[in-house]
């Protein structure tokens, strides 16, 4: 399952439509790429009840997943905001459901990321949000000895989403004793970016060495 980024309050499933392409023709798996509610019409926890209700439902679907409903797992993936909300579905799922979680550039550790950048989770609360909201919406609240594993890819470069985030959250995924794993990567470009799509790619692509460190990850977590 794939989840877009936005910022919580815009874009759309297209944003990762690459990603999920890739994921299907390349990795052979079976992928949904879903919307949630945007924060601009409903604030949290709207988005992140969207994205775990979504997968529920694909899970205990007859028709897009083959098997035994006991027998199904999920990898859950997103970009940005969309990294965010990939952390909360897979944290908050069975950990028995859930194959992988991997998060590309995302908001990881909430709180980190609300001191560089505070104006994003006014709009995310639609108002100021107390240090209990921020700690309820945050994924590593709910780790938890046997959470699946994660990784987090991320350049220091990216000036969207600042790297610490990340390194925060991956400290407590490993003082957990959760497999945590990252990815970490230079790429230089100019202007307010992430850092992972390819140029001028439509629909946006991820660099191949972002593809390559997901997909060796997936394959070992489907191999555990």
């Amino acid at each position: 399952m794939t989840i877009h980024g936005g910022g919580w309050y815009s874009m759309a499933k297209e944003n990762v439509e690459g990603i999920s392409q890739w994921l299907c023709h390349d990795m052979g798996l079976t992928t949904c790429n879903i919307n949630h509610r945007l924060t601009a019409k409903e604030p949290w926890p709207a988005c992140g009840d969207d994205c775990l209700t979504a997968a529920r439902f694909l899970l205990n679907d007859d028709k897009l997943l083959s098997g035994e409903p006991a027998n199904r797992k999920i990898i859950v993936i997103g970009a940005s905001s969309g990294g965010h909300l990939a952390l909360m579905t897979g944290l908050r799922l069975p950990a028995e459901k859930v194959a992988a979680v991997v998060s590309i550039s995302g908001i990881a550790d909430m709180k980190t990321d609300q001191t560089l950048s505070p104006g994003r989770y006014k709009d995310l609360f639609s108002h100021e949000p107390s240090d209990a909201e921020i700690r309820d919406a945050s994924p590593a609240t709910y780790l938890k000895p046997d959470s699946p594993p994660i990784l987090c890819t991320h350049t220091p470069k990216d000036n969207v989403v600042p790297i610490q985030s990340a390194e925060i959250f991956l400290d407590a995924v490993h003082k957990n004793g959760t497999i945590g794993e990252s990815y970490i990567y230079e790429k230089e470009e100019t202007g307010y970016s992430h850092r992972i799509w390819i140029p001028d790619s439509s629909p946006h692509k991820l660099y191949p060495e972002i593809e390559a460190a997901i997909a060796s990850f997936i394959t070992k977590c489907m191999n555990r």
